[in-house]
């Protein structure tokens, strides 16, 4: 233990009436500069000064020294000479901490102790310091259930430099747990039913029912509030006790449960922004049912997010309950106040985006009266752009009439794209090697553009494209992208020039889009890539010889989407509806049509459910025009037409022994997401799909079945890696098992 000591030595008695002279005022330090010293005492040389004033100057100067924090002891030695006084300060310092050494710990990862005691090398070893560490560490363990652990700490003797060594000797014990927990006083719910609420339970032979000590006195107020949601309002924890037992506790809890109370009338006092009718429509609760807080607290908050949205943030809402025998009659007392208005708008954290990418997606403009709704969506809007990990909002009261200033707070992602080389695999195109340059927020501006080249055994790809998301700022985007494409199926090749311009604006409906697009496409089967086995198969009526030939295509299209999903990259709430009309002229002549819904259902914890359907149908103008193979519809396996637990394409029509895609496609999809966070999840699914050579033929018996189970993951510079083990119950020759993966690609 560092002590303190301070020494006042006078080695000759001072004449009592007499004024002595400060001749010196020096200091003996080991690192520190003895100026720092000398000039905190505040005693200086030629000062007159009386004995006892001395005395006090110099008690003084010690605690002015000691309240640096630097030194563990000080010493004052005055010297008398005539009718003067040299003054001598000796301090000692503590010492600074070189690191931190921890011994015995077994059942507790050296990063968590390491987290608990934040530490900065060369910083102030005091003896408070090392036993605040200490106190921290015994905090984990005793989270941990280790209720008997000793710690001691041990400082080992400072070096040259005055840096030492702290080192904490852990004796873990073993850890407290729980043999049993018994309510006394309950009489309308039993002790298991109670138990399921607490964070320590006993033991079982699924929980090893450590004891956490600070969560205990929690565990009382999860007792009170499981009856309090039950109507007992009156229940209170009147006592408990705990009994250790070589390693294991036993408690005991008593309670009062008080009687059960029921709703009664509602009533509201000082509304006049918001109808009586409608804030009515947000009681949760209804007359002569079983009181509940959960339910009386979500009412209340259901009225305060009323006001909010209508601007009137600063309203107060006072529910005031009375008590007629067992029924609570609740008068919710409001005073609106003023209206909210934005004054400000703040961005702050984007060091590479211009502020201007984020403004147009804020909904909230100075000047406008808050809603809630609109600052929830504006930072929907900014998080789905994709340039960053997080978006925040804070505000502050700007004047005394109530406005305020928003301030959104981003935080931008280390990459904004990808710029890299690697392999990607799926099932159709197997191996393929790749180099990739995609920045979707080229220069800050918020402009994508994309240069890539594939190549494999299977498929060759060169891409270039750019869109401008603000075209001369206005919500107007507009891109291009030209690419050229050779790539070989079960029994030909294709090879496809292609080029295209898109627009979209959003319509005045809400999370909708309208995008207009002209592709312009020259495709190409060489005779010589066809299968020999084609070739002798006279029985098939879709010639593929007839696309030997360059094909020119014109492809306008016209694209509706209303998205209100809530993170578009993995969504956990909300919905996506898409109408994608395509009309082909030139050599070959066809009408698209493709719908595609998907919804977002939030259940509980971090698990939604997810429900798709997706139809097509394309045909000709005229009973003579053929659709060219290549732009039917091949569903099976993973992508937007997949059916997992299928091989890529295996799932359409045949002629002979050839598939030749369908004109009608059906496809229904349900997955069981669990959203770990934002970059991993896992999911359960279930599809049902099939295409058709027409409408009449179109047959819902007829759906081919996959189920299974799967993983989203993530990973910068590298995208969406995905796993999916899919069982497919309809495959021709029985159902078997088809795994599914991609790397850099949705699915």
């Amino acid at each position: 233990m560092i002590s303190l000591l301070l020494t006042l030595i006078l080695t000759q008695t001072p004449v009592q009436t007499g004024k002595l002279v400060v001749l010196d005022v020096s200091a003996r330090t080991k690192t520190t500069d003895s100026l720092l010293v000398i000039r905190t005492v505040g005693i200086a040389s030629g000062e007159l000064v009386t004995p006892n004033g001395l005395r006090n100057e110099l008690a003084d100067a010690v605690r002015r020294l000691h309240s640096l924090g630097l030194f563990s002891q000080v010493a004052v030695e005055t010297t008398r000479v005539a009718d003067g006084v040299n003054i001598l300060f000796k301090v000692r310092e503590y010492p600074k901490l070189k690191k931190v050494v921890f011994h015995g710990y077994r059942r507790v990862r050296l990063k968590d102790l390491e987290a608990r005691v934040k530490t900065k090398p060369g910083e102030i070893l005091t003896d408070k310091k090392v036993f605040d560490w200490k106190h921290e560490i015994m905090k984990l363990y005793k989270e941990k259930g280790f209720l008997l652990v000793k710690i001691k700490p041990e400082l080992a003797e400072p070096d040259s430099l005055n840096r030492a060594i702290v080192t904490y000797e852990i004796d873990e014990g073993d850890p407290v747990r729980i043999r049993n927990i018994e309510i006394v006083g309950n009489e309308h719910f039993t002790d298991p039913q109670i138990e399921k609420k607490l964070v320590n339970r006993q033991k079982a032979w699924y929980r090893k029912a450590r004891l956490k000590e600070d969560e205990f006195i929690k565990d009382l107020d999860r007792i009170t509030e499981f009856y309090k949601e039950r109507g007992f309002l009156d229940c209170n924890v009147l006592d408990y006790r705990m009994t250790y037992d070589e390693g294991w506790a036993n408690i005991t809890i008593l309670i009062d449960e008080g009687k059960q109370y029921y709703f009664g009338t509602v009533s509201f006092k000082g509304d006049s922004v918001i109808p009586e009718e409608r804030l009515r429509k947000l009681v949760r609760f209804r007359k002569e049912k079983v009181y509940n807080t959960k339910l009386a607290q979500a009412t209340l908050t259901d009225i305060y997010g009323a006001y909010s949205e209508e601007g009137y943030i600063y309203a107060q809402v006072t529910p005031i309950e009375e008590m007629r025998g067992d029924t609570v009659d609740i008068n919710y007392s409001i005073v609106e106040k003023q209206p909210a208005t934005v004054r400000l708008v703040i961005i702050e954290g984007n060091e590479q985006t211009y502020d201007k990418v984020i403004r147009r997606r804020i909904c909230s403009l100075p000047g406008y009266i808050f809603k809630r709704s609109d600052i929830i969506r504006s930072q929907r809007d900014i998080f789905n752009l994709g340039f960053f990990d997080d978006v925040t909002l804070d505000h502050r009261v700007a004047d005394t009439l109530g406005s305020i200033d928003l301030i959104y707070r981003v935080k931008e992602k280390s990459f904004f794209g990808t710029i890299g080389a690697g392999v990607t695999y799926s099932a159709t195109d197997k191996f393929t090697g790749y180099l990739e340059l995609q920045q979707p927020n080229l220069f800050g501006r918020g402009q994508q553009a994309t240069i890539k080249l594939e190549k494999g055994g299977r498929k060759t790809n060169i891409q270039l494209g750019f869109t401008e998301p603000w075209l001369f700022d206005t919500p107007t985007s507009g891109g291009f992208d030209v690419s050229y494409l050779t790539r070989t199926y079960d029994y030909y090749d294709k090879q496809e020039i292609s080029g295209g311009l898109s627009s979209s604006r959003p319509l005045p409906l809400d999370y909708t889009r309208a995008y207009l697009g002209l592709r312009v496409t020259d495709a190409f089967i060489p005779p010589s890539s066809i299968s020999s086995d084609y070739k002798s198969d006279t029985s098939n009526p879709f010639n593929i010889y007839c696309d030997t030939i360059h094909k020119t295509s014109f492809v306008p299209s016209l694209t509706l989407t209303r998205d209100s999903r809530d993170y578009i990259f993995n969504a956990f709430s909300g919905s996506a509806v898409t109408y994608t009309l395509s009309v082909s002229v030139g050599d070959i002549r066809y009408h698209r049509h493709v719908f595609d819904a998907s919804h977002y259902f939030p259940l509980f914890w971090k698990f939604a459910l997810m429900g798709r359907t997706r139809l097509g149908y394309i045909t000709g103008f005229s009973k003579s025009d053929m659709v060219p193979l290549y732009e039917r519809f091949y569903p099976g396996g993973t992508g937007s037409d997949g059916i997992r637990g299928y091989p890529d394409r295996s799932v359409s029509p045949r002629e002979g022994r050839y598939r030749i895609g369908g004109r009608a496609l059906t496809i229904f999809s349900l997955e069981y997401k669990l959203r770990v966070s934002p970059q991993l999840s896992f999911l359960a699914f279930g599809d049902a799909g099939n295409a058709w050579n027409s409408l009449d033929q179109l047959n819902l018996s007829g759906l081919k079945r996959g189920a299974g189970l799967g993983v989203r993951l993530e990973i910068p510079m590298l995208g969406l890696i995905g796993f999916d083990f899919g069982y497919g119950f309809d495959r021709e020759g029985g159902g078997r098992w088809e795994p599914h993966f991609q790397i850099g690609r949705t699915f």
